[in-house]
């Protein structure tokens, strides 16, 4: 089966691999593949409007719709029945929003330290060739770990393959150039 690469014209609040706000923090993130697909999962990635934004203005401004986490599904360079192309074919993502999410309350240091509100509650959901499909809101009790669980199995039921087939090559500091996805 072959699946549709992602317009990035047509979604600008489309995560963007490679991006994590977190990227010199932990968590890091990582990069995982199969023979025929492969994986980035990193936190906070920003999204295709702040990207044109940062090589336009070498700054981008916040959004209201926030990425706790993202795994963005390309081919493996190699087995892109589409040719050459950096396009993801899915983007499964946990999303929130101040005005959609229940936002888990603040304390008075909190509040006076300016620490960012933190959602109680975030939507499931997965971009697509077709558009953007939402799945629900789930409770956010995630950490790293079953985050990459979570959106992996989403991957994995889309793409027909099992979890097992997807081994981990590294973090995301291995770049889109890695050559154990080409």
């Amino acid at each position: 089966m072959e699946h549709a690469l992602i317009s990035l014209m047509d979604t600008p609040s489309l995560p963007v691999a490679f991006t994590s706000k977190l990227r010199n923090r932990d968590p890091k993130g990582c990069i995982l593949a199969n023979d025929e697909f492969y994986v980035v999962f990193e936190s906070y990635p920003l999204v295709v409007k702040q990207m044109a934004q940062l090589m336009s203005e070498k700054r981008f401004d916040l959004i209201p719709i926030e990425y706790l986490y993202a795994a963005s599904v390309f081919y493996r360079k190699s087995r892109n029945p589409h040719g050459p192309s950096s396009r993801p074919i899915y983007v499964f993502c946990l999303e929130y929003t101040e005005f959609t999410c229940d936002m888990k309350p603040r304390g008075l240091w909190d509040s006076l330290s300016g620490k960012a509100k933190e959602p109680a509650e975030v939507f499931s959901a997965v971009f697509q060739g077709r558009g953007r499909l939402n799945m629900g809101k789930v409770p956010n009790d995630f950490t790293e770990a079953s985050a990459l669980e979570h959106l992996m199995g989403g991957v994995c039921e889309r793409l027909g393959v099992a979890r097992r087939s997807f081994r981990e090559i590294g973090p995301l500091s291995l770049g889109a150039e890695c050559p154990q996805i080409s």
